[in-house]
């Protein structure tokens, strides 16, 4: 699972120490799924284990002493057979438990707390970016930051060892044909035509403040526009120049690319990262005394 460093702007455990949560959710990750793999294993064989047969006094069994006015009523039912749950089903089930803590470490210290808006806990956007990507990658979505003294929510970030990727996602039905009229305005074709606000603007806002926050710091590390629709083609795009456009026929070798990325953290991008977050804003309240205990999963 990628890793969600900054939501809005929420307080975040990574915004305290960048250089320690990330190997420590990587580490508690793996063990957590391991102990639940495990537990599964154990709950499946014993499932598979034959029903050993109830001791019989006499010729007659203590089962049936017991039921044996109740014979009549019984002798015809058969409990449901409920079968083990798939490993496939376990590993969601395991996705979402890490999905949750993830929110807490997103929206909360050990000393501090943000009121997170509880949409984000079934958020298909979010849930898709940080259960499909592996944990070497960084997460800040719809960071709020800064720019000109002003406060202004810009597109997600995905911050990977080899550099930063700014996505503007378009939700659009699934095969309608996204197609870019002029710099200020884009239509969604499909059984009907939509206009809506060109993404290049908002991409050349959150392109600024990526670019002057590693400046800043002299931090020589890559990044790109990228405008992600995987169930839609694009027609004719205006601007081609630093943006990638990850349509239908991209999608999958874009998405596979990031799956089989096998390189570990890298001082750059956490250096990037750190710095992402800082210039981000963040409002807060201090966490009750009776609150102020570390989360035992990640222990």
């Amino acid at each position: 699972m990628a890793q969600l460093i900054k939501i809005q702007d929420y307080i975040s455990r990574y915004e305290t120490n960048m250089y320690r949560y990330p190997g420590q959710f990587i580490r508690a990750k793996k063990q957590h799924w391991q102990t639940m793999k495990q537990r599964w294993s154990e709950q499946r064989l014993a499932l598979e284990q034959p029903v050993d047969e109830p001791e019989e006094q006499g010729g007659i069994s203590k089962w049936s002493q017991l039921f044996q006015r109740k014979n009549e009523e019984v002798q015809d039912y058969s409990p449901p057979v409920i079968p083990p749950v798939s490993l496939q089903d376990e590993k969601q089930r395991f996705l979402d438990e890490i999905y949750t803590f993830q929110l807490k470490w997103a929206t909360s210290t050990l000393w501090e707390k943000s009121f997170m808006n509880a949409d984000y806990k079934q958020d298909s956007s979010l849930k898709y970016f940080l259960q499909r990507f592996p944990d070497i990658f960084f997460i800040m979505y719809e960071p709020i930051v800064k720019i000109k003294q002003a406060p202004l929510e810009i597109n997600t970030l995905i911050i990977g060892p080899l550099g930063i990727e700014i996505i503007h996602r378009i939700e659009a039905p699934e095969g309608a044909v996204i197609a870019a009229e002029d710099n200020k305005t884009w239509v969604i074709e499909g059984s009907t035509k939509t206009n809506f606000i060109s993404p290049l603007i908002a991409l050349n806002r959150s392109e600024t403040y990526v670019k002057s926050v590693l400046a800043k710091y002299g931090i020589d590390f890559p990044y790109k526009k990228v405008i992600l629709a995987p169930e839609n083609d694009f027609r004719s795009p205006v601007e081609r120049y630093h943006i990638d456009y990850i349509g239908k026929k991209e999608y999958w070798g874009w998405f596979e690319e990031k799956r089989r990325l096998r390189a570990p953290l890298k001082h750059q991008q956490l250096k990037a990262a750190e710095v992402l977050v800082k210039h981000s804003q963040t409002s807060s309240i201090k966490r009750p005394e009776w609150d102020q205990e570390e989360d035992a999963f990640f222990r």
